[in-house]
């Protein structure tokens, strides 16, 4: 595959501490732009700044900004100023909170709205800008439609991002049609060479979680972004070939699901995630003796997970021979046509009968009938997993006023039920303890898939971080020492 170095200038808009835009600079009516930009004040967010003068005392100013990525909602905030016929002022786009969190790699796109006393009214023209950390000497390979920012951090820097886009590419190439996924839009994924920049990039629940786990790469769906640890070191191994493509295959399964993402459920999620790495036999051991025992949970009851963390290593092989199962059995058109079904009805359920022509009960049958299990009881009623129900990520908005930009609301069946869509969870490995170390204070449970270190058995984790985490978000993968496999 030709790869080439994307010279993308929108990509040093964000990189320096100060970046001045020209952008659109021009009048409406009575109403003059005679600067306008932006500063990057990573990882607290983006601070806007306009100056402009009419004939008319200007009274209002907003900044409408919009994440470029499956979502078309724009938000605003009041740029503050003091009122008159040439003013100047600013305003700051956070990134603090779980609620105010802009992903790095986010493709954002910026306006301002200016009005004044006698009603006049002008929008300058859209700018758009990637946010990323500042300080960092960020550079870009691309195919066309996925790109990969890196730094020069080592000699080896470079070849690593290419490695990570031949094996996005090549995921993209082998999940795509199964999938039904055309790309259109482009996807970001961010790899850092130092561990240190990444953490601190990462979302802030997931910042306190990094003080005693090692995320290995995290995906955000909305923002059509991922971030991947690069570095390598003796604990943890390389993985970030196998990594790139678990995670770049849940942003491809949230384009096949669109708005429905949040109902699909977690063991197809996951096991489509681990059947694009290839090579999992690390989850082989607890597959086996799960069956071995006749200990295999029911699917319907693995909508999320939830469990220790020898219970979550084995749903994430049981995901993956139950996707496997279905590919073999009924191929790859009948995948296809679930998500499409999924894209329209929002059921999961009802989407597996109509592509399979089989409930979920009977699709777990026919499985544990390959395997040699005995079948269940299809009228016994399957108690689902004890469940956290995940939290929207609201995308920042003022008061209850607020208004929407002219950009259009992205929609769903009025007959859909909504399951709300937790960002998704970070692929952690853990993270060896040094000889001393500080307190870390209690944190809220935030989200990601966590394992113990070696030798802990299961027992070395908090329960907020090593079992209610699991439950926080669909995405992530299972990080463990033993996973220092290379893509092949």
């Amino acid at each position: 595959m030709t790869k080439w170095i994307a010279a993308i200038a929108i990509l040093l808009m964000v990189i320096g501490p100060i970046v001045v835009l020209p952008g659109h600079v021009g009048a409406q009516g009575t109403i003059t732009v005679i600067d306008q930009g932006v500063e990057n004040q990573f990882p607290d967010g983006l601070r806007f700044h306009l100056e402009a003068q009419s004939a008319s005392p200007i009274e209002e100013i907003r900044v409408y900004v919009q994440k470029l990525g499956q979502s078309s909602r724009s938000v605003y905030r009041t740029v503050e100023f003091e009122p008159g016929e040439r003013i100047s002022g600013e305003v700051l786009f956070q990134s603090k909170t779980a609620n105010e969190f802009i992903p790095t790699g986010t493709r954002l796109s910026y306006y301002f709205d200016i009005r004044t006393a006698d009603g006049q009214r002008l929008e300058t023209e859209p700018q758009v800008l990637v946010y990323l950390n500042r300080g960092l000497d960020w550079d870009s390979v691309s195919d066309g439609l996925i790109n990969v920012y890196y730094y020069r951090h080592t000699n080896r820097s470079e070849d690593r991002a290419n490695q990570v886009l031949e094996v996005a590419a090549e995921t993209y190439a082998h999940m795509g049609p199964i999938l039904g996924v055309e790309l259109t839009e482009p996807m970001n994924l961010v790899v850092y060479s130092d561990y240190a920049d990444m953490r601190v990039a990462l979302p802030p629940k997931s910042r306190v979680a990094a003080q005693q786990l090692r995320t290995l790469g995290q995906a955000f769906t909305t923002e059509r972004t991922l971030l991947v640890d690069g570095s390598s070191d003796v604990f943890v191994g390389d993985n970030i070939l196998g990594t790139t493509a678990h995670e770049f295959t849940h942003l491809l399964v949230a384009d096949a699901a669109g708005s429905a993402y949040g109902q699909v459920y977690t063991w197809l999620n996951e096991g489509l995630a681990v059947y694009s790495e290839g090579d999992n036999s690390e989850f082989g051991r607890y597959v086996n003796t799960a069956i071995r025992n006749d200990a295999v949970p029911p699917l319907a009851s693995l909508r999320t997970y939830a469990g220790t963390p020898e219970e979550t290593l084995r749903n994430y092989g049981l995901g993956h021979a139950v996707v496997r199962y279905m590919l073999d059995t009924y191929g790859e058109e009948k995948m296809t046509r679930l998500f499409a079904t999924i894209r329209t009805t929002h059921n999961f359920e009802k989407s597996v009968e109509v592509a399979y022509g089989v409930t979920i009960l009977e699709l777990d049958n026919e499985w544990r009938e390959s395997l040699g299990l005995s079948p269940r009881e299809l009228s016994t009623p399957v108690l689902p997993a004890f469940q956290a129900i995940p939290t929207r990520r609201p995308t920042p908005t003022p008061a209850a006023s607020a208004q929407q930009a002219s950009a259009p609301q992205a929609t769903v069946p009025a007959t859909a039920t909504q399951t709300p869509t937790s960002e998704p969870a970070p692929t952690y490995t853990p993270k060896p303890a040094p000889a001393t170390t500080a307190p870390v204070p209690a944190a809220p449970s935030g989200g990601g898939c966590s394992a113990p270190p070696p030798g802990s058995a299961g027992q070395g984790l908090p329960m907020e971080l090593g079992s209610a985490a699991l439950l926080a978000g669909p995405l992530g993968l299972i990080g463990i020492a033993a996973m220092r496999r290379r893509w092949r």
